[in-house]
């Protein structure tokens, strides 16, 4: 046997010798306790370690004198030899190789450069396995799980200590009112009432997710021609993209065309941030409804401080001073503003005031506002960067899912299998009704009334109801059957369709309508 091969032979067997010391002490189980039932396993023996360095050696170090390999070799072996290499250094050292061999490295003086190469690659290596041989130890899972809780209790000390230190966080309070606000937000407007629908009706209406379905919009959108010169076409878009690339957003639509639903449908999934990956960014912010019905009578309207009061939120009194304006200078605020039409026309020029004063002081906020047509021109609010966009009328595919969605909502809620299976008829008959009757296809060339197919409030009577809305009912009432008047309209004092047909059953759908 050579000398570097005896020299190779005894690094070998110190890495097992330190292998053997790390391996907790050398008892099995985590060290906890001096006298352990189960026996330690037998150590690895020394050969193939041998034979893996010497295979290191020739491949890589051949050129290398004799002597200049040997003084290499003890030089590792002296350096393990001196090294403290227990577990609980290696723990310390999270188990890293390069940093035990970091810090054990020490050469011996007068090694030259190309024995120092194979000195620092060598202890590497041996520093690897040794590491290597303690995380196989059937003992070592164990004393790993002890360090880990170690380690965690640490670190929940210096957490502790730095929090003591400097105090709770700034925004703690705000961030707690805002977990209650959201809160409060996706439950108020989580139901909806689907006119109209009595079986399998509750008091707290339907789940607006399982009714509501996507609208479409029109806008205008700027495309290149072959001159590179940009020109504007309108273009038809879903209002989740409509939204997603505007943070300004002026919505029009007639009566009874979904958009007091949308807000509550935005205000809704922006509580509970739920909204899909066209408008991922917008679930970081906290929504405001401002139903401007509600301000009319008031002398003005309200800055963000009294947005929650003004909005009717129980939960005013508790915000955080200069919460919501905080909110609003983030870019967190989505303020959905709806009816511009319900504001009669003497306090128009003030909405405008308000809504431009609000994005001057407050330009990166979210806001969406809604009208219908008529009450403000298309321009409205376009110098302070509003995109109007236009609610379309329903296709065939969406007249389909209208009508599945309506029924699936109340299906969800029916208290026995034979009002589910009614239910299922009236859908059915509905469906051949819409897909028959020219009157009631014209539908898909009106306003869909709550494209999202739900509203809070009732429509008007048949006569006076728009487009899908009308036809929708007619389509109820046509698949079950004459309708008897008899309930009085809560808005107009007149009378409205009683909800059941002639036989007194409900009907499949009646119309929900916006105002």
């Amino acid at each position: 046997m050579s000398g570097t091969e005896v020299a190779l032979l005894r690094l070998a067997t110190t890495v097992a010798g330190a292998a053997a010391k790390a391996l907790l002490t050398p008892r099995p189980g985590a060290g906890l306790v001096p006298d352990p039932v189960r026996p330690l396993p037998r150590p690895a023996k020394p050969d193939r370690l041998a034979k893996v360095l010497a295979g290191r050696v020739s491949e890589s170090y051949a050129d290398l004198p004799e002597h200049e390999r040997l003084a290499a070799l003890v030089s590792v072996q002296d350096t393990l030899a001196a090294g403290v290499l227990d577990a609980d250094r290696l723990f310390a050292l999270e188990l890293d190789p390069e940093r035990l061999r970091a810090e054990l490295s020490a050469p011996a003086a007068g090694l030259s450069a190309r024995s120092l190469d194979l000195y620092e690659d060598l202890l590497g290596r041996c520093c690897a396995h040794l590491v290597e041989q303690l995380t196989a130890h059937p003992s070592f899972a164990a004393r790993a799980a002890v360090e880990q809780v170690r380690a965690a209790g640490r670190t929940r000390d210096l957490v502790e200590d730095v929090r003591g230190r400097v105090g709770p966080r700034p925004d703690a309070a705000d961030l707690e009112f805002e977990g209650r606000y959201a809160e409060f937000i996706a439950n108020a407007n989580a139901r909806v009432e689907l006119f109209g629908l009595t079986l399998g009706r509750s008091a707290g209406g339907w789940p607006l997710e399982t009714a509501y379905i996507g609208l479409e919009v029109s806008g205008e959108y700027g495309t290149v021609d072959r001159l590179g010169l940009d020109h504007p076409v309108r273009t038809t878009v879903r209002i989740e993209q409509a939204l997603g690339e505007r943070d300004r957003l002026l919505l029009r639509g007639p009566a009874g065309s979904g958009k007091s639903t949308l807000v509550q449908w935005l205000a809704l999934n922006a509580a509970r941030q739920s909204l899909g990956s066209e408008l991922a960014d917008w679930n970081r912010c906290v929504p405001f409804v401002l139903r401007l019905r509600a301000f009319t009578a008031q002398e003005s309207l309200p800055a963000p401080a009294d947005f929650l009061r003004a909005a009717g939120v129980p939960l005013h009194g508790s915000a955080p001073a200069g919460w919501a304006d905080r909110m609003m200078q983030q870019g967190r605020a989505l303020v959905l503003v709806d009816g511009v039409d319900e504001v009669p026309d003497r306090l128009r020029k003030r909405t405008e005031r308000w809504l431009k004063d609000l994005i001057v002081a407050y330009p990166a906020a979210k806001y969406v506002v809604t009208t219908r047509p008529s009450a403000v021109p298309e321009t409205w609010l376009s110098d302070s960067g509003f995109e109007p966009h236009t609610l379309l009328a329903m296709r065939q595919e969406d007249v389909r899912a209208f009508v599945g969605h309506w029924h699936r909502a109340a299906k969800s809620e029916c208290r026995s299998e034979e009002e589910h299976a009614e239910l299922d008829r009236y859908e059915n008959a509905l469906r051949r009704a819409v897909g028959t009757r020219r009157d009631l296809g014209a539908a898909r060339d009106e306003p869909a009334d709550v494209r999202p197919a739900l509203r809070t409030e009732p429509g008007p009577p048949d006569a006076a109801a728009p487009g899908a809305q009308g036809a929708v009912r007619r389509g109820a009432r046509h698949a079950a059957g004459p309708a008897r008047h008899g309930a009085r309209d809560r808005r107009g004092g007149g009378r409205r369709p009683d909800p059941r047909g002639a036989d007194g059953a409900a009907p499949a759908a009646g119309v929900l309508a916006d105002p």
